[in-house]
């Protein structure tokens, strides 16, 4: 089994991706990276496998070009609310109201280096959230652990937002850790981030799952957070616009958008169900029945889902209800 565990960890993690493992004698950010626990890998898939809520774990756009410690001060009170919400601090430390929170952690960061104002970004905002339904206290509690592992030897500091559906947590982290080493998050580094949180989340008793869309057989990307944002607040993003005008010129001329990448994602979607399909028959040979037939039964819902893009479907759909309503016309259209 720990050698399944570990081909399995090595495809999961390197599948499409830059290796989310420290190499041997590595410099930098990669040096610092502590090993994964073994069987992450089979963990997660058979999380995803199950439909278990994925663990989100981002790094919003900053807002605005200042940097510095007024920057940082700025946005201790916007995740504070102005300091009607307490922050804890990378030492446990609690602060309360907006005073307070500017002594106890912005000062104390201006101590140590940051300048008021600066060409370099000094801190970064992380946001560890789980869906709707998902305990507070246990997304608070794993959110409060994954920080004192992840950003052992930096300054940060974190509160939890409960105004929204789904519970989340902030942190402000210093971007220099105590030897004055700079953290360079990348795409990669947030996926590890996402395993580590995920890790967090089940030791407090959270069933999840964190798997990149490849590993689920999805090739189409979700709402940018930013458009759902705007569009709940009644605004239209000029993407929307131009989708908009994109689809009505696509309906009047019959011309279905074409898929520019179904061969690379077709490819894609049989490497993955194929792998799992392996791993459902080594689990088999060694006794683990109900997780080979689960797995199985993944593999065979990736190679049935559909190639649809947005696009395409946005056409369907307009088409559809077009011939619902003027089905003469659409005849003729034909």
């Amino acid at each position: 089994m720990k050698q399944l565990e570990r081909r399995v960890d090595k495809w999961f993690l390197e599948f499409k991706t830059r290796s989310t493992r420290p190499r041997k004698g590595a410099e930098g950010r990669a040096a610092m990276r502590r090993p994964l626990k073994r069987g992450t890998g089979l963990k997660n898939i058979k999380s995803a496998a199950l439909k278990k809520p994925e663990v989100m774990v981002k790094i919003p756009p900053r807002k605005g070009s200042a940097s510095g410690i007024g920057a940082v001060r700025n946005h201790l009170d916007y995740i504070s609310r102005n300091g009607k919400l307490d922050i804890e601090d990378q030492d446990g430390l609690i602060y309360t109201g907006k005073k307070q929170i500017h002594e106890g952690v912005s000062n104390a960061w201006k101590a140590l280096g940051v300048p008021e104002k600066s060409r370099k970004r000094q801190a970064i905002n992380v946001v560890l959230s789980m869906p709707p339904g998902t305990n507070p206290a246990a997304v608070k509690n794993a959110a409060r652990e994954f920080a004192r592992e992840q950003f052992d030897g930096h300054q940060y500091a974190f509160v939890q937002h409960l105004d929204e559906k789904h519970p989340h947590v902030h942190l402000c982290v210093m971007m220099k850790n105590e030897f004055g080493r700079r953290m360079d998050p990348r795409k990669a580094d947030l996926f590890e981030w996402r395993l580590r949180f995920a890790e967090k989340m089940r030791e407090q008793g959270v069933e999840c799952a964190a798997t990149r869309r490849v590993h689920r057989g999805k090739t189409q990307k979700s709402e940018h957070s930013s458009l759902r944002h705007m569009r709940k607040r009644g605004q239209v993003p000029d993407v929307y616009r131009q989708q908009a005008i994109e689809l009505a010129q696509a309906v009047k001329d019959s011309s279905r958008p074409v898929h520019p990448y179904l061969r690379e994602q077709m490819q894609t979607r049989d490497m993955v169900s194929t792998e799992y399909g392996k791993l459902a028959k080594e689990l088999y040979k060694i006794g683990a029945k109900a997780e080979a037939r689960m797995l199985s039964n993944f593999a065979q819902e990736i190679r049935q889902s559909n190639h649809m893009t947005q696009a395409q479907q946005r056409f369907d759909h307009a088409r559809e209800q077009l011939q619902a309503r003027y089905p003469r016309q659409e005849q003729k259209l034909e």
